[in-house]
């Protein structure tokens, strides 16, 4: 019976590379969501210690699921516990062996029922660790985890090897669905032929034992009178006649029974067979849904995806608008403060021409009045020449009158 095990490539570290095994199971202990960053962080060291391979390896440990995580904690706080569930497995698969031996449908059912019992046992301490591993999947971890332990009857040795590690990363899958449903159900999964001989046999002995008379009466025969001979003989006869015809009545009713049997068997059968088919369209069917949800998923990333694009494009259009508006407030300010400063040089010119204006006006004035002292000057000094000028014709009279005085 061969099985697999989703998820459980990454159970250990690799032959070749050196790990601490105590180190590996750490990661195993974390909670769920410090799996990852642990794992990393390990691998970060590994790496820069020169073991490249170990680093790898260890970098390839996948995240358990959340109905993994569970089992690793189940497997690591109740060891014995586990063991049990391991051990009931392996009397499980016995009893499926020797099912059709005197007494192993019974053994049968009863390894099947221990089984159950140890695995609802289990089931009821793990509502506790799915909180506390912080379960965030979608669709119902129990259910997982419930086929998980019910599959370990038929798992394979080195998937029950990792479960009892605590280092199981997907979910434990039944290796042969017919004898999966066979061990659920607490009977065989197929009928030995050497079952059927030793039954024909078994027949066939209480046939010769049921023609042949008992030994008493054919001694009880040989020593009765002659007279009585025939009628013994009749009897015997008849005897024959009723241990043949009850035999015949009991193969009839062998027949009977084999036949509802066969009967039953083939309807065991036929229903085994649509169970198997009810599963695996069940199978394919979460297989679908776990397509479509991971469709889903894909689409719902790439949607947020595109969400934070297009946030962070708004927010880059958002601060280089507010850059923009910064820059505009700046220009504004420096050009207002220019403004303000070629207004207050406007008005100290305007005052300046103004001042100046008076200034002018002021020397415009002073220069009408210089004209006006000039004008009178002048004409001051033109009577002051003609004075001059009538004193020297009298001067002149004068002196002639001397010199002719003189004379």
């Amino acid at each position: 019976m061969g099985s697999r095990t989703k998820g459980t490539r990454g159970g250990g570290p690799p032959p070749a590379a050196v790990v601490d095994e105590d180190e590996v199971d750490d990661l195993y202990k974390k909670p769920l969501g410090d799996f990852t960053r642990a794992r990393d962080d390990l691998a970060k060291r590994l790496r820069q210690a020169g073991d490249k391979a170990a680093a790898e390896r260890v970098k390839a440990l996948r995240r358990p699921t959340a109905a993994a995580w569970t089992m690793n904690q189940l497997a690591r706080r109740y060891p014995q516990r586990v063991e049990a569930l391991l051990d009931a497995g392996e009397r499980l698969r016995e009893a499926q062996r020797g099912a059709l031996a005197p007494g192993g449908a019974q053994e049968l059912r009863e390894a099947s029922q221990s089984h159950r019992a140890i695995v609802n046992e289990l089931l009821r301490a793990a509502p506790a660790l799915f909180a506390e591993g912080g379960y965030s999947e979608k669709g119902n971890p129990m259910d997982r985890l419930r086929d998980s332990l019910l599959a370990t009857p038929t798992a394979s040795a080195s998937d029950l090897e990792l479960l009892a590690q605590g280092r199981v990363s997907g979910e434990i899958e039944p290796g042969d669905l017919s004898d999966m449903l066979g061990l659920l159900r607490g009977r065989p999964s197929e009928r030995p032929a050497e079952a059927d001989d030793e039954a024909k046999a078994d027949r066939g002995r209480k046939t010769r034992k049921a023609e042949a008379p008992p030994p008493a009466k054919r001694r009880e025969v040989r020593k009765a009178p002659e007279k009585q001979r025939s009628a013994a003989e009749e009897r015997d006869r008849e005897e024959n006649r009723s241990a043949k015809e009850r035999e015949k009545q009991r193969s009839a009713k062998g027949r009977d029974r084999e036949d509802q049997r066969s009967a039953k068997e083939r309807e065991e059968q036929r229903s085994a067979k649509e169970r198997e088919q009810k599963a695996r369209r069940a199978a394919e069917e979460r297989e679908q849904k776990a397509r479509l949800e991971a469709g889903e998923r894909e689409k719902k990333a790439q949607l947020a995806a595109e969400r934070r694009a297009r946030k962070e494009r708004l927010a880059a259009e958002q601060r280089e608008q507010k850059a923009q508006l910064a820059a505009a407030e700046r220009e504004r300010d420096r050009a207002s403060r220019e403004a303000g400063r070629a207004a207050k040089e406007a008005d100290r010119l305007t005052k300046e021409a103004a001042r100046m204006s008076r200034a002018a006006e002021k020397a415009e004035e002073a220069a009408r009045a210089a004209r006006k002292r000039a004008d009178e000057v002048e004409r001051r000094a033109a009577e002051a020449q003609q004075k001059a000028a009538d004193s020297a014709g009298h001067l002149e009279a004068a002196e002639d009158r001397l010199d002719r005085l003189g004379r």
